[in-house]
This record gives structure tokens, sequence and C-alpha cells, in this order.
């Protein structure tokens, strides 16, 4: 398969703004947004990239000439920041519409947070999914995988107690989006990238695109 459409749609709500680690996630929601553009760029797709919360605060439409991609996304993504913001996943969803008729595969770069996805990207889905293969992508915390396993003293037990707890949460807000045919990549800042270049390269190889 070549010439499909690739869209990334970066979330810059207030939930990119929280840290994993040493960085923002909105930081590797960058890098992998960075590494499937170019992949798929050389695999001979055409790649539109979104960004935005309340509001639309980027976009780099496919571009005529392949080669100055990566240019334009970095160009587009280094002024932005995390906004104290509620995302509106309707404004995002009416912008990917605008963006392309055709079929395509759209990348969805926003925290697996139950509260946000429910109450503003749920509802949009179900047109997405009508009309895309969607792929919601996200940075996860370790640290929340570390906190549940330790229980040393009665506070550690605690903390693992509300650990588990939003790890369930975000168990079963994946599983409702799978059902809507949404696949669910959730993963480390360094394991996100390759997790995502990997699903986009069995998509292409399986002609799923």
């Amino acid at each position: 398969e070549r010439d499909r459409r690739v869209i990334i749609v970066l979330d810059t709500s207030r939930t990119s703004a929280g840290r994993v680690g040493d960085q923002p996630r909105l930081d590797a929601a960058m890098d992998a947004a960075l590494l499937l553009a170019a992949l798929a760029s050389r695999a001979g797709d055409r790649v539109d990239f979104l960004a935005g919360d309340r509001w639309l605060r980027a976009r780099v439409a496919a571009a005529a000439n392949r080669t100055t991609l990566l240019n334009d996304l970095v160009q587009a993504m280094a002024p932005l920041d995390p906004a104290l913001l509620e995302a509106s996943w309707p404004t995002l969803a009416s912008a990917i519409a605008d963006t392309s008729r055709r079929r395509a595969l759209v990348v969805l770069l926003t925290p697996l947070e139950p509260a946000a996805i429910q109450e503003s990207l749920l509802p949009s889905l179900p047109a997405l999914t009508r009309h895309h293969r969607v792929v919601i992508a996200s940075v996860a915390d370790p640290a929340i995988a570390a906190l549940a396993e330790t229980r040393e003293t009665t506070k550690d037990a605690y903390a693992a107690a509300a650990a588990e707890r939003t790890m369930a949460l975000q168990d079963r807000t994946a599983a409702v989006l799978r059902r809507m045919g949404v696949a669910v990549i959730d993963a480390s800042p360094a394991e996100l990238p390759p997790k995502l270049a990997d699903h986009y390269l069995m998509l292409k190889a399986q002609g799923l695109l």
C-alpha cells in the first residue's frame, strides 16, 4: 500500500502537562508523532498533523514535497505547550473531518485518563471510527505500576491501593475503547514511539490502512 493517509492528532490539553519521569507527557507524545511521521512518509503515505485542546493550535498539511515534512513538524511543535484547559474532542474531530474525506489512519496522541476520555472523547469516537481506523497512543507512567508493587509500610499500602485503582480504571477505559473498534497503545515514554511504529507497520503489512 502507498499513498494512504495518516492523520496524527496531538492533545495539548491539561492532561498532557503531567510529568512522567523528567519530562512532560507532551514531549514524549511529540517523539512518538515524529517517529511515526518519518516512517509513514518514507513508506509513501501522506501525513497530516493536528495539535490542539479547546482550540486548534497547529496544523501541518500533507506536504507535496515529503522532504520538508519533519522540518515542518518540528517548526509546528516548537511553540506548543500544555494548556490548562480540557480537550474539546468535537473541535478536534471536526478538524480531522476537514483534513480528509478519505479513509485514513487517525492516531490520537492523548493520555489514557478515564475521566477526560469519557467526558469528551467517547461521544466523538463513533463518527471517527465510521470513517477511519483509529488508534489511541498514550504515554504511560511506569511509576504507577511500581507503586502498586510496593507494600513495605502502611503508607506504601495506601499508595499501592490507589495505584491499583488507577490502573483498573485505565484498563476498563481501554476495554471500552477497544469494543468501539479503537486500538489502544499505552506505553512508557521510551517504549511508545517504537510500539506505535510497529503497530503502523503491522497495519501496513496486512493492507489495513
